[in-house]
């Protein structure tokens, strides 16, 4: 399996600095995730949850096409105006791929 350029193990020991920028990177993914109620399990790669936050940002991004309020659709919302617009709650047993589709699938319907 071919790492990616952000996470090259050769590049970490060129630039002892690079781990913990991942991993203040990661922090700062994992709290965009949190704010809008996306359940991580701690077992996602780095790639797994960066896949999940450009899905989610992918269903924003349609959203905000849409002139959508993401504020009253959300999964908190006892109510929200559209369901079709609040981001889907991942399954318990989803893995963080089939998430990723989910969220882009149901960004893709929104009319």
């Amino acid at each position: 399996m071919a790492t990616s350029g952000w996470n090259d193990p050769a590049e970490e020991e060129r630039n002892p600095h690079r781990a913990e920028e991942r991993r203040h990177t990661r922090d700062e993914l994992e709290a965009r995730l949190r704010e809008r109620r996306i359940v991580l399990t701690g077992d996602e790669s780095d790639e797994d949850v960066l896949l999940i936050v450009n899905a989610m940002e992918t269903f924003e991004g349609r959203l905000a096409q849409f002139g959508e309020d993401s504020f009253v659709n959300t999964p908190e919302s006892s109510q929200p105006d559209d369901a079709q617009l609040v981001i889907p709650m991942r399954n318990d047993d989803e893995s963080p791929a089939a998430y990723a589709a989910r969220i882009v699938a149901a960004a893709e319907r929104i009319r």
